[in-house]
């Protein structure tokens, strides 16, 4: 009767460690593999980051690497916030430009394609620019099947 009461709460323990892991993972933060080099060297195939999925509209910032639903692509994309609501964005001669000045987070020529980032773009509310740090390898806003990213898509902030 002892082995089976121990047995019995080690069960509740486990069971309750469970729950909670659950409950924080599904609220608050999460664990999520990067898969594939666009985020590189920032971030690296396989490396595991931290998702932070307690946020309002106000809590995403340029600069900031989120990871969000892509329906088209049928995939969840880990990309930097190059562009917020109200700003405009373009590519031009390779160089991305934010509100008409060359933006910080890539050099001057960076981009061969810029798809649909080659004539300006003024983003309504809700609305963002996502790029890859490894431009050559990210499939990002410059594309048709991601396009412009929606508040409503976005799961979280990566946690640095």
């Amino acid at each position: 009767m002892k082995k089976y009461l121990i047995y019995l709460r080690n069960l509740i323990i486990v069971f309750v460690i469970f729950a909670v892991a659950f409950f924080i993972s599904r609220n608050y933060y999460q664990l999520m593999l990067i898969q594939g080099a666009s985020m590189e060297p920032t971030y690296h195939n396989m490396q595991m980051v931290v998702l932070d999925k307690n946020f309002s509209e106000e809590d995403i910032m340029q600069g900031d690497v989120i990871a969000f639903k892509c329906d088209k692509l049928d995939a969840v994309l880990v990309k930097r916030v190059v562009a917020i609501p109200g700003q405009s964005v373009e590519i031009q001669d390779g160089t991305l430009f934010v509100n008409g000045v060359p933006s910080s987070y890539y050099e001057r020529g960076a981009f061969e394609y810029a798809g649909n980032l080659d004539s300006e773009i003024v983003l309504g509310d809700e609305e963002y620019i996502v790029i890859g740090d490894n431009v050559d390898e990210s499939k990002d806003s410059r594309y048709d099947e991601v396009g412009v990213v929606r508040f409503q898509d976005i799961r979280g902030k990566i946690v640095h």
